[in-house]
């Protein structure tokens, strides 16, 4: 297959920021691909403008590199880098941010001087951090390494259409597929034109993950374990306490909490559009395809027995149906997490969790699902460390089902261990 080349737009302020663009089209020429900027453009003005988006437009990916300068402005007060930062992220490229991790330790003859100009950097500066993953750096070999590692991943993740010699695609094979795309294409644009000029929503990416594994998040399916606590023995502590509020409400709190799996979701919008006024069902079905009712009585959890004299069992509201109300979804701060969906079963389960979203501007509902693996695992514990774990937790105010889930955490890698352990002997 022949090899693409991407160009890469690297947007920045100029006279300050000279050495750091030499560096950074060196690493993109090392990588035999095309970087655009300001290197080829005349003197800025109005119409400058336009010629620049138009090389914007022209680009795969886009670099922001931005050290302690606001940079020159137009007539409404606002830089050319910002407005060449908006209009890519306007038009949905991939942007690869590269902030200087402290400003304010630049030379003085690199920053800006005037108080209206560094507020009005720093604003700008906090916009770009705002949702988006940024890459820091403070010398040239850590904004080298660092974009490279960045754009390797971008492309990876995002590939984009790129630029090919024109012989490579002179082949029966490439010409059907373009006359193909072509065909396609004109049949979304008839599509969009019958649904009377609604958005076209290819797919929304939906994710789930468990709170004891919160770093992995997956598309089709996930494994969410639970600890079925089996005490032994009894409070045999020197210290005196009231071991009625421990064995009738703390210990018992702490069992059902053990048992009670929680996932978190995250919805991405992959699409240009705004997904306005979102609305979303979800439910649960069993490894036959039967619905599952609500396996939490009421849609709702017990809360923790706050102290001895005001012992209350509160309670959390959950959402069964689930509603992200009058909510939108950009395109380019696309990702939405919801919390707490919580489910319990008596023995492992294999349950497919589906979920029904609804927007204003979009034809037809999308559906989602994903399976989750719902396992059990004993784990045997003494009464006393129960209590004393119980009133560490109390004291650092983490009784509560996060501070449940990081020793269902901890609980999970020491068995683990332990497994690994007795496979090695």
């Amino acid at each position: 297959m022949a090899e693409k080349r991407y160009q890469i737009f690297v947007s920045s302020t100029y006279t300050d920021l000279k050495e750091e663009r030499s560096k950074l089209l060196t690493a993109i020429l090392k990588l035999n691909f095309i970087p655009a900027g300001m290197e080829i453009f005349p003197a800025m003005d109005e119409e400058q403008m336009q010629f620049i988006e138009r090389v914007i437009d022209g680009s795969d990916y886009y670099v922001l590199l931005l050290g302690a300068r606001y940079g020159s402005m137009d007539s409404k007060g606002i830089s050319y880098t910002e407005r060449e930062y908006d209009y890519a992220v306007k038009q949905g490229k991939k942007v690869i941010a590269l902030i200087h991790a402290n400003p304010d330790k630049i030379e003085r003859d690199k920053t800006d001087k005037d108080e209206r100009l560094y507020k009005k950097f720093m604003k700008f500066r906090k916009k770009v951090m705002t949702g988006r993953i940024v890459e820091q750096w403070e010398n040239h070999e850590q904004l080298v390494s660092r974009f490279q590692s960045s754009l390797i991943q971008t492309i990876q993740r995002f590939p984009a259409i790129g630029w090919m010699r024109g012989d490579t695609l002179a082949s029966t094979e490439m010409l059907h597929k373009i006359a193909t795309l072509e065909l396609e294409n004109q049949r979304l644009k008839e599509q969009i034109k019958n649904i009377g000029g609604m958005q076209v929503v290819t797919d929304l990416r939906m994710e789930a993950c468990s709170v004891t594994a919160p770093t992995f998040f997956s598309e089709k399916e996930i494994e969410c374990i639970a600890l079925n606590i089996i005490l032994d023995g009894k409070y045999n502590g020197n210290e005196k306490i009231d071991i009625d509020y421990y064995e009738k409400k703390a210990i018992p709190w702490f069992c059902y909490m053990a048992k009670i799996c929680c996932f978190d979701l995250r919805i991405t919008n992959t699409n240009p559009c705004i997904l306005r006024n979102i609305e979303a069902e979800e439910y649960f079905f069993d490894s036959d395809g039967n619905e599952i009712p609500q396996t939490i009585e009421n849609n709702q959890i017990l809360g923790p027995p706050t102290s001895l004299i005001n012992a209350i069992n509160k309670k959390i509201n959950i959402l069964s149906k689930a509603s992200l109300f009058q909510t939108s979804l950009n395109p380019h701060r696309s990702t939405m997490y919801t919390h707490g969906r919580y489910f319990k079963v008596d023995h492992d389960f294999d349950i497919t969790y589906k979920r029904i979203i609804f927007a204003e501007n979009i034809p037809e509902p999308i559906q989602k699902e994903i399976i989750i693996h719902y396992k059990i695992k004993d784990i045997h514990i003494e009464v006393s460390g129960l209590i004393a774990l119980i009133r560490v937790l109390e004291f650092r105010n983490k009784f509560n089902d996060a501070g449940v889930y990081e020793y269902i955490t901890s609980a999970l890698k020491k068995l683990q261990e332990d497994i690994t352990k007795c496979n090695t002997k």
